[in-house]
């Protein structure tokens, strides 16, 4: 049998609970703040009341932290932020912030109520760990360059050898290809970990002609990448029509690189892989389909996490660090595009990317 608190014991948990407590009411303004965030911002709470709080909130952080609170407190919908909230000691804290409507007792709406715990130590922690990988990455590319000049160096002094090796240079280049995807994947990911900008170079180019490129390449490549299995075809159709994109050359490059990379990995008894380019109602549609091994349905909203992997995976089996799709979410975003995920476990995955068209003003 359960038997409900005391509301005296409420308020004493409330009051005295790890995390900062607040409300407002329905003019949006501050009336409650709980000891703990008092004992933070070492301040009163006719102080804080209001938009007294406000003060407390970093400069560069004030605006964005506004507009979340308004946006949503209007639309009467859940919010998260992080911002910076100075401390009674002066020092500005990052912390993570969460406000949730609630009700009156006759259902009506009254107001929001928030938590807020200092994630200062986590971030600090995200901060040492991208400037790790900065380093890290920064590193390995001299290697990598180095390596790469040898070996386009032996091709040409020895470019009569490379049939007599079985296509022993090759396969080396394409193993170097790896590791390079590896390091950018790395890089980009420890600034996005940094809260940085990933680095674009947009310009208006046809994604059809990109499409064929990054296709014919992987055709190429694909008998040597499926070395002692059966040979990957790759179908690629691409609807009449023009398609203008405004977009950074390399990053698209990079999305699709990895989407096909993915349908042959997660394939391994070969099959067609069938890459489709159609017009959608305000762009494109770009599709990669695999008959592979598919995903489970209940993995399927967690694949654009970092580090996340699908459960019917092994790194012995499929080996992978679950970074590629949550870059390519990232760099759809910075597009203006997005990702739709369909698949069923034992019978392959369609992957689609939405990217908006280029509209060329008449007269300009």
């Amino acid at each position: 049998m359960e038997t409900a608190l005391p509301l005296d014991q409420y308020r004493l948990l409330v009051e005295h609970a790890p995390t900062m407590v607040w409300r407002a009411g329905l003019d949006g303004r501050c009336d409650y703040f709980n000891t703990t965030w008092l004992q933070f911002t070492g301040r009163r709470m006719e102080e804080e009341a209001g938009e007294g709080w406000i003060s407390g909130v970093h400069p560069d952080d004030l605006r964005r932290c506004m507009d979340t609170y308004l946006t949503n407190f209007e639309r009467r919908q859940p919010f998260e932020m992080e911002y910076r909230l100075r401390r009674y000691d002066g020092v500005y804290r990052y912390i993570f912030d969460r406000g949730v409507p609630f009700t009156d007792d006759t259902g009506r709406f009254a107001g929001f109520i928030g938590s807020c715990v200092d994630i200062h130590e986590r971030r600090e922690a995200d901060r040492a760990k991208a400037t790790f990988l900065a380093l890290a990455t920064h590193e390995l590319r001299t290697p990598l360059t180095s390596m790469r000049m040898y070996l386009e160096a032996l091709r040409r002094q020895h470019p009569e050898e490379e049939p007599a090796t079985g296509g022993a240079l090759t396969r080396m280049g394409l193993q170097l290809e790896r590791v390079a995807t590896l390091v950018q994947e790395l890089e980009d990911n420890g600034r996005i970990e940094a809260q940085m900008p990933l680095l674009m170079r947009k310009e208006e180019l046809e994604l059809a002609g990109l499409v064929q490129a990054v296709v014919d390449n992987h055709r190429n490549t694909g008998a040597l990448r499926a070395r002692g299995r059966q040979r990957h075809a790759f179908e690629l159709s691409i609807a009449p029509g023009t398609y203008r994109v405004l977009a950074d050359h390399q990053r698209l490059e990079q999305v699709l690189n990895h989407l096909l990379g993915n349908a042959v990995k997660y394939s391994p008894r070969g099959g067609t892989l069938r890459v489709t380019l159609t017009r959608a109602a305000e762009g494109f549609e770009l599709s990669v389909s695999d008959p592979g091994i598919g995903i489970p349905a209940a993995d399927i909203p967690s694949l654009t996490r970092r580090y996340f992997r699908a459960s019917n995976v092994s790194a012995e089996n499929f080996p992978g660090l679950g970074l590629g799709l949550s870059l390519v979410k990232d760099i759809l975003d910075a597009h203006g595009g997005r990702l739709r995920i369909q698949s069923e476990q034992g019978q392959g995955t369609t992957v689609t990317v939405f990217l908006p068209e280029t509209r060329t003003e008449v007269g300009t």
